[in-house]
């Protein structure tokens, strides 16, 4: 054993001491990140390095669980994390396919809180658009992912909020003003389990009205919402949908609500065409709740009155022989 005395021991130490500490702190920094996350894509493969021309060791699915130990940067710029994956899988991914065990547990929060919500319209995203937390584009802190273009989700309501002044105003569609409100839509995926809800800018969404009913919207107005109400079927086994559906105004239309008109288009399986049997103007929010049991229903508008209140409306439907359709309004509900 080789021993050191005197001035020799000093001396080791005096070169031991100051390494010691960066030995120490570069060996924790592995151990300090252990955090938990989740593979947002179908299929994710597992890098040996970091890059993307290295090895495959593995691969991850949709959902799986992974433990993170270390992240580290490519000479490209692109942000890469070491994970540990549920079947032993171990190596490198890209960052930008794990969302944080924290993100996931608030967005499966808000889908809890909207799982009686029944779907307002169904939205379909114009390009690449981002899925955050809040109704809020100051900042991209409360993003979880970036769904693709085309991806489509179930809009169970609707806020509007002062656009951040750090973004420009832009022309509203009638050219009338300047938009200085930001529309967004609260939404839910159902084929994303990871992260089932969330709010999307609405100014990135359009909505995938049916065709049977995309051109029957009234005069200066548009179709925002719609919602089934029964499916028929002919003597030639053709079917069609009768359909709740809520418009609001092209212009002018009061900023509170959703909607301002309510109406039933029904389908006729002799003629195969669609009339309106009911309308009513109602100035109101999402959600309109609709349910049926057979032949008869209803549904429920929540309406602002004249002091910016919500309060509940009760229609009644009621199916007849043929097709034909019957909508009761409650007293005092206007036009």
């Amino acid at each position: 054993m080789i021993q050191f005395r005197g001035r020799c021991k000093a001396c080791l130490y005096a070169i031991l001491f100051p390494i010691l500490p960066i030995f120490a702190a570069s060996c924790s920094k592995v151990s300090l990140i252990n955090e938990a996350a989740y593979v947002v894509p179908d299929k994710l493969r597992v890098r040996s390095a970091v890059a993307e021309a290295t090895r495959m060791v593995g691969e991850l699915k949709t959902g799986d669980k992974v433990t993170v130990s270390d992240r580290a940067k490519a000479e490209d710029g692109t942000s890469w994390s070491k994970i540990n994956g549920p079947d032993g899988q171990s190596g490198w991914v890209e960052t930008k396919n794990l969302v944080s065990e924290e993100t996931v547990n608030q967005s499966r929060k808000l889908a809890e809180e909207i799982k009686e919500i029944p779907a307002q319209a169904i939205g379909r995203s114009k390009a690449a658009l981002k899925l955050r937390l809040s109704p809020d584009r100051t900042s991209d802190e409360n993003v979880t992912t970036t769904l693709p273009a085309g991806a489509k989700f179930e809009i169970v309501g609707r806020e509007r909020k002062q656009r951040p002044s750090n973004l420009p105003t832009a022309q509203s569609p009638t050219g009338d003003n300047q938009v200085r409100y930001d529309e967004w839509f609260k939404v839910r995926l159902r084929d994303y389990s990871v992260l089932p809800a969330g709010w999307i800018y609405g100014g990135s969404v359009e909505l995938d009205i049916p065709g049977e009913i995309l051109y029957f919207a009234s005069t200066n107005r548009k179709i925002v919402g719609w919602q089934q109400i029964a499916t028929l079927k002919g003597d030639d086994s053709k079917s069609g949908v009768h359909y709740l559906v809520v418009e609001r105004k092209l212009s002018k239309a009061d900023e509170r609500a959703d909607f301002d008109y309510v109406k039933v288009l029904a389908y006729d399986p002799r003629s195969r065409n669609y009339s309106r049997k009911f309308s009513n103007e109602v100035t109101g929010r999402f959600p309109v709740e609709l349910k049926m049991e057979g032949t008869r229903g209803g549904f429920r508008v929540m309406a602002l009155d004249q002091t910016g209140q919500l309060q509940p409306r009760d229609y009644t439907i009621e199916m007849r022989d043929g097709g034909d359709v019957k909508v009761t309004k409650p007293a005092g509900s206007g036009k």
